[in-house]
């Protein structure tokens, strides 16, 4: 082909990429309805793709909150480990350290993943304030799993997702596990609740801004939470009975629209994708929004583009391994501002071994990944707008 041929065939294709990848205001809006009517099921008891999981907390005057807690955030390999002295609602102090999980705590028993886990605050509270070995101090467990939450201090994991296969802790309750461990390492810390890193991220807003309504978390995976009067949640007496107390709802929205796919904008791409990751057929829209899935689209695109004659062929080969493209090579090419897009050229030769040099070209990678990344920002809106 001439070179004009090239990039009429690329202008064409992104196009056609643009219809499949980008919504109209009116189909977010429609979207955004059609996950509230999901969200109301979901409360009610009815079947439904979003969750709605009561989280057992309940607002209060955040000024009355006094004293030394600590948190433990668990939400993949690594986690951190907080002690937060507060005083009148406000934090007065602040420590955390952070440890990376051994892989043999990944794959072996729940025993080996959570006496690693309490050693770990057992060593934060040794270093950082030794006479707090001395008391009966609380904690918090921020745990960033599918939980089937009994009450504010009991959740039993439904399924491991984000690499983990530790045995014997699917079906059982991660507290008591945890306090356990505690015990055998000789810490005394009393977990006192369970939360998603959703819930926390909005509770711990709340100490700031008691008018903050939702909280939104948009990393390997996605998800949201907002609160909601106690007597909505129909489908749990012990919630519903509160009657006006505000209480925060996790939602599980990732899994919005999976089962019928009704109205998100699901792709090939997004089909070819989903074939091979764990939980296929699942988590539908946070595989549109998510770290963990962007790059891959992006990556089976240019490949795509690339099959078709309107991108140097030697990158079919060269980015022909799956998830070998990350999310962040996808942020760093749709935000490249340098002259001559010299930033995505040197990017593409290192991870794909080909170097590009033509400008319509090196366009044509950068407004793909663009169009990936405007896919999951709308997304993300809706995440934001349906609570």
């Amino acid at each position: 082909d001439s070179e004009e041929m090239r990039y009429i065939k690329q202008r064409l294709a992104l196009a056609s990429l643009a219809t499949q990848f980008t919504m109209s205001s009116e189909k977010m809006k429609q979207l955004t309805m059609y996950m509230i009517h999901e969200m109301v099921e979901g409360l009610e008891g009815r079947p439904s793709t979003v969750r709605m999981l009561p989280s057992f907390v309940y607002t209060s005057d955040p000024a009355k909150a006094t004293g030394v807690y600590y948190a433990l955030d668990l939400g993949g390999t690594n986690f951190r480990v907080l002690r937060v002295s507060l005083r009148g609602g406000k934090v007065d102090d602040r420590t955390d350290s952070k440890f990376v999980i051994p892989k043999s705590a990944l794959v072996g028993d729940a025993t080996d993943l959570f006496d690693f886990i309490a050693q770990s605050v057992k060593k934060m509270m040794s270093e950082n304030a030794p006479d707090d070995l001395e008391k009966r101090v609380p904690l918090g467990f921020t745990f960033s799993f599918p939980v089937d939450q009994k009450a504010v201090n009991k959740g039993l994991l439904i399924k491991w997702t984000k690499g983990f296969s530790t045995k014997n802790v699917e079906g059982n309750d991660v507290v008591e596990l945890l306090q356990a461990s505690l015990r055998r390492v000789r810490v005394n810390v009393n977990v006192v609740a369970l939360c998603n890193d959703t819930v926390g991220t909005l509770v711990a807003r709340y100490f700031v801004d008691t008018d903050v309504q939702v909280g939104v978390i948009i990393g390997t995976g996605s998800n949201a939470c907002y609160f909601e009067r106690a007597s909505a949640v129909t489908k749990d007496p012990a919630v519903s009975a509160r009657g006006n107390a505000v209480t925060p709802i996790n939602m599980e929205c990732g899994n919005f629209d999976s089962k019928y796919k009704y109205a998100l904008p699901i792709t090939v791409y997004d089909d070819e994708m989903d074939a091979i990751t764990p939980n296929r057929e699942n988590q539908r829209q946070e595989k549109l929004v998510s770290g963990m899935y962007l790059g891959e689209i992006s990556r089976r695109l240019i490949v795509h583009l690339a099959q078709l004659g309107c991108l140097p062929r030697g990158l079919v080969d060269g980015l022909c391994r799956p998830w070998a493209f990350e999310s962040k090579h996808m942020g760093m090419i749709a935000a490249d501002q340098m002259p001559g897009l010299q930033f995505t050229r040197e990017l593409i030769k290192r991870i794909a071994g080909v170097d590009v040099t033509d400008m319509s070209d090196l366009h044509t990678i950068r407004e793909t990944c663009c169009l990936v990344r405007n896919r999951a920002a709308q997304q993300g809106a809706v995440f934001a707008a349906a609570p």
